[in-house]
């Protein structure tokens, strides 16, 4: 196994039960398997159609970045990733914080990259920037835009 990725979809209850519940899953896979690469990705619920009542459970942007930096410190080698259904804004400000993999480009529907979609978006895209404006804010940051992490041979 050369690397997994942990993430629970933050917003179904407690974020912060599911937050420490996750990081001690992935601290406990790491003992076992020394040499596998740890990630996190920190998906949440967003505002979706037909929601009439305040969930108690919502996880604002405060609570996200809460969440990240507690996996940063609780696994400081781990890798952490940020969905572009954050906002711009928010994303460009984590990638220097704790981020270290972000999207761009992304298509969410079915056959979402070909000319026509064929169905509906599985989720909205809040950061909707394509490669090259990504590439252009990690550069602006002093940062070195990578993508691929190894290279088979």
């Amino acid at each position: 196994m050369r690397g997994v990725s942990f993430g629970v979809l933050l917003g179904l209850g407690d974020f912060r039960k599911d937050v420490f519940a996750c990081a001690v899953h992935a601290y406990l896979t790491q003992q076992k398997y020394p040499h596998a690469e740890i990630s996190f990705s920190v998906p949440r619920l967003r505002p979706y159609i037909n929601k009439n009542r305040i969930n108690p459970n919502d996880v604002h942007e405060t609570h996200l970045l809460q969440a990240m930096i507690a996996y940063r410190l609780f696994m400081p080698f781990a890798g952490l990733t940020i969905s572009t259904r954050e906002r711009s804004g928010f994303r460009d400000n984590v990638i220097g914080m704790c981020v270290t993999k972000i999207s761009a480009g992304v298509k969410t529907g079915v056959g979402g990259h070909n000319e026509k979609e064929k169905g509906d978006a599985q989720f909205e895209i809040a950061d909707s920037r394509n490669v090259e404006e990504i590439v252009s804010m990690i550069e602006k940051r002093g940062l070195q835009p990578v993508f691929t992490n190894y290279i088979r041979t």
